[in-house]
This record gives structure tokens, sequence and C-alpha cells, in this order.
């Protein structure tokens, strides 16, 4: 079977299949050392083992396999059951990469730019173009946005605002919230405010909270009532969870609302809450059920207060200027 088959059967049959997908990964079956390896690092149905996971990516790598490849070089990269380790992760980006992996080839353009040697961007770019001309995956998808930066800033060939646009749009259309906030602020920056709002709504409805969290203060933190609307949004769909911080910082956010924020502490205490590697955090809370209420009371005032911003922003929408 392949990895996709076994991830199918996992959602139908997940109690037998995650037995099945650990014999099969004991019995050298590369595909299931893939996905067992999977399960294992999210904690999917077994108890969560970095450690463990890195092992079989690893053997599952030796044979050659490009997701594995790709893996051990993810393991090595964010330290998930081995010490951080960059020039070994880039070794094996590379390996995935000069295959044609398209997670690889992304990782691998990630990589250079982090290394921070302006050098290396003519290639990065090169490969973030391989991996948007090749089709229509979240790891493509990745890789226009990506792409469409390298254009808009011009960081490899001359700027070239028509193509970063091109594929900004092409990367929102297919789904991916952060080419929809880009492209959100290159329409807000030409004058189209219309078309900016609904790539913003967009963008906060579709996404995870790590995203929300990148984005709500500098929403925050602009003057024009459309944008704050968007970034209380934000807040709001956090704040769902009912964790008393994300709450207060809602509140905190909602109660200026109404007037233009210079530095919203809510919304810069939220910015600098720890990741979570876009996994939620399910720990139980004693006041989450209070929080719950709380953000479903300040939802209802904030319905009201969203809909007379939006009331002013089509007033004053001819007077916004500036990118996002």
């Amino acid at each position: 079977m392949t990895k996709a088959q076994l991830r199918d059967l996992l959602v139908s049959n997940p109690h037998d299949a995650t037995q099945w997908i650990k014999a099969a990964a004991e019995a050298d079956i590369i595909p299931a050392q893939i996905v067992w390896g999977q399960l294992l690092l999210d904690g999917t149905r077994v108890a969560r083992d970095p450690a463990a996971a890195f092992v079989w990516f690893e053997r599952a790598a030796q044979s050659g396999d490009l997701d594995g490849q790709n893996m051990v070089g993810r393991c090595y990269e964010q330290g998930w059951g081995v010490e951080p380790d960059p020039k070994l992760a880039t070794k094996f980006f590379e390996l995935a990469a000069a295959a044609g992996h398209v997670w690889g080839q992304v990782n691998l353009a990630q990589m250079l730019m982090r290394g921070g040697n302006p050098a290396d961007r003519p290639r990065s770019f090169e490969l973030f173009r391989a991996a948007a001309e090749g089709g229509t995956s979240k790891a493509n998808l990745k890789a226009m946005n990506s792409l469409a930066r390298f254009l808009e800033e011009g960081w490899a060939v001359p700027a070239n605002p028509r193509g970063a646009l091109y594929w900004y749009s092409r990367a929102a259309a297919l789904g991916d919230h952060w080419a929809q906030y880009n492209l959100a602020t290159i329409l807000h920056a030409g004058g189209d405010l219309a078309a900016a709002d609904v790539w913003l709504e967009r963008a906060v409805s579709g996404s995870d909270d790590g995203f929300r969290r990148r984005i709500a203060p500098q929403l925050l933190a602009r003057g024009e009532p459309a944008l704050r609307r968007h970034g209380l949004e934000a807040l709001r769909r956090i704040a769902a969870s009912g964790s008393p911080a994300d709450v207060q910082a809602y509140a905190s956010a909602a109660s200026e609302a109404a007037a233009a924020p210079s530095d919203l502490e809510g919304a810069r205490r939220l910015s600098e809450l720890p990741a979570t590697d876009g996994r939620p955090d399910w720990r139980i809370c004693p006041q989450a059920s209070i929080g719950r209420r709380l953000a479903g009371y300040l939802g209802d005032r904030i319905a009201a207060m969203s809909r007379r911003i939006a009331r002013l922003s089509n007033a004053t929408s001819s007077c916004s200027k500036g990118a996002l």
C-alpha cells in the first residue's frame, strides 16, 4: 500500500490500522515506516515519541525513500527527537531536492535563506520556482508564495510586481492563507480596498491560530477601522479555545477597538505567546468554561462594534493609503 492509502485506512479503521501500520513498519515496508514515524511524531493515536519517530524516518531514508530523507532533514532542522543540526538538515534536504522532492526543494530553499548569505539567493529562487511550477499540493503553494515574495522584493532577479501578483493570486485562489494575506497587502497598497478586504477575511477565517497570532498585532496597530476589524476577528477566533490568556488579549483589544490604537498591550501579549508548531494546545484549564462564556459575550459585543466600524470604513476608505 502507498502512504496515501495507509493514511486513508487510518481514517476508515483507525484502531486496527494503527496496529497494522506498526507491524508493517517493523517488517521493513517503507511507506508504513513513514506513516508510523509521523504518528509517533504527532502523537496521533499513540504516545508522542519524537526520538522513535526519528529512528523510523532514518530507516526509511537509508533505503533511499525521499519522504524519509526530507523528514530526517526536518528532524535535524527542528530538533525533533535529535539535537538540532542545520548542516545535517541541509544535507538531507539536498538529497531529497536533487531527486525532485517538492518539500525537499522548499525546505532546502528556506535553509539557504536562513543562512543569510546573499550568494545563496539565486539558488533559493530556482528551488522555489521549480517547486511552484510542479503542482498544487501544500508544498507547491508554499513555494508559490515564497517565489512571489522574491519577485516582489527583487531578491534574486529584478523586482517584478506583475509576476509577484500572479503567484500570490494563484496560491491565494488555491487556499494558501499567507498568499492571501500578502495579496491583500498589495491590493491595499494599490487602493483596491474592497478586494483586499475579501482576501483578508479569507486569510483570517481559513487559517490556523499560529498564523492569526502573527497577523493580529499588525492589523490592530493600523489606524484603518477595516483593518482593525480583521485583527479583532483573528483574536476572536483564537479566544474561542477558551484560553484565559487569549480571552484577555481579545478583551483588551476589543476595549480599544473604537479608537486608533498606538500600541495595544493585549495584542502584543498575544504575539509573544509561545508557538505550538501548528498543533492546538489541549491542556485542560479550570477557567476554560468561563473563558468560553466571556469569549461568546465579547463576540456579541464585537459583532455590533465591527458593523459600526465597517460603516465608518466605507465612508473613509478613499483616504486610506499605504501597504499593510
